[in-house]
């Protein structure tokens, strides 16, 4: 569940992001956006910070293991 609500909000993030842009328009809006120099920098940092979540989850299911396993 984690794993979906982290997306959601980085989802939500960038359609804010995109929102303002628009709304400002030209080079305002542009450079807004363009600060990074990159097309896909939405859907990177999506990606990122849904294998982020992916990879703590894990993390925490296996230290979850080892602590019942010890106590």
């Amino acid at each position: 569940m984690g794993v979906f609500v982290l997306g959601f909000l980085a989802a939500s993030y960038e359609i804010i992001e995109m929102v303002y842009a628009i709304t400002e328009g030209g080079e305002s809006g542009a450079a807004f956006l363009g600060s990074q120099g990159d097309i896909w920098d939405a859907q990177k940092d999506m990606l990122l910070d849904i294998l982020g979540a992916c990879i703590f989850g894990l993390l925490a299911l296996f230290n979850q293991r080892n602590w019942r396993e010890r106590y």
